[in-house]
This record gives C-alpha cells, sequence and structure tokens, in this order.
C-alpha cells in the first residue's frame, strides 16, 4: 500500500500561518483605530456629533469618531450609518485607511463646511431628540456639506 506523502506548511500545505497572520493584522488594525480615537489626533477625542469627551465607535460611513448616545442614533438615521465599537470588533485594512484619511476634523469640514454656528445652534448632547434631529438636518437633508474640495466623496 502507497500513502500520500503529507504536505507540509506553505501554498497548499494547510498548516501555514494564514489564520495566525491573519489574526495579527487584525490586532494591528484594531490599535490602529485606538490610536486615532485617542491622542494621535485630538479632534478625535470627542464625539463628531455631539461633543461629549470620550469616544467608543467609529462610524465607518463618513469616518468620523463618536460616542455611545450618539452611535444608537446614527444606526437609526435613513439609511442607517454603519457603526463599529473601537474596542469590541475588529476593523479591515480599508476600514482603517478610510478613518485615517478622514477622522473628526475633516468630516467637519465636509459635512459642517457650511454650518453658521451664529444661525444654527449646535443641539446639548444631555438632549437626544435635538440630536437627533441635528443629525438628520445634516445627513438626510444635507443641509451643511462643503463638496469642495471634496467634491469626489460620496455625501
Amino acid at each position: 500500500m502507497v500513502m500520500a506523502a503529507k504536505k507540509g506548511p506553505g501554498p497548499g500545505g494547510g498548516v501555514g500561518g494564514g489564520k495566525a497572520e491573519a489574526e495579527a493584522a487584525s490586532e494591528v488594525w484594531c490599535r490602529r483605530v485606538r490610536e486615532l480615537g485617542g491622542c494621535s489626533q485630538a479632534g478625535n477625542r470627542h464625539c463628531f456629533e455631539c461633543a461629549q469627551r470620550g469616544v467608543t465607535y467609529v462610524d465607518i460611513t463618513v469616518g468620523s469618531f463618536v460616542c455611545t448616545t450618539c452611535s444608537g442614533l446614527l444606526r437609526g438615521l435613513n439609511p442607517p450609518h454603519r457603526v463599529k465599537s473601537i474596542s469590541m470588533t475588529t476593523f479591515t485594512e480599508p476600514e482603517v485607511v478610510f478613518l485615517q484619511s478622514r477622522g473628526n476634523e475633516v468630516c467637519r469640514k465636509i459635512w459642517l463646511g457650511l454650518f453658521d454656528a451664529r444661525t444654527s445652534l449646535v443641539p446639548d448632547s444631555r438632549d437626544p431628540q435635538k440630536v437627533k434631529e441635528f443629525l438628520q438636518e445634516k445627513y438626510e437633508k444635507k443641509r451643511w456639506p462643503d463638496t469642495f474640495p471634496w467634491g469626489l466623496c460620496q455625501l
């Protein structure tokens, strides 16, 4: 009886480091997101939507950092925003690259580019209904976006 040779690690070998490498890469991307929400970009330490200190989620749809309350409100918009927990999920390389290219300061220039604080008020973060209405104005009605020089960005 002739037995087939057992293949070792490598392409087609089955026991390669594929899963371990993928997990290591995933951890690198998660660490980068945590860094972006921490000290590497000061504007990301506060919620983009209500300015509350201490972000716990990222809005993958627009590339901003948000608090727990606003993450729930963003999911309730039409269309719903894709929101992920910074500490309880994994991130892909394209998601991290997108977040690195955006962040709260860039989102502010895009989504609130035409916002005038003298004529419109940012709602108090303690009033979820007012924050929800503000988010609807911002994202559903697209009331204040400045698409220049972001013209190629999909709003």
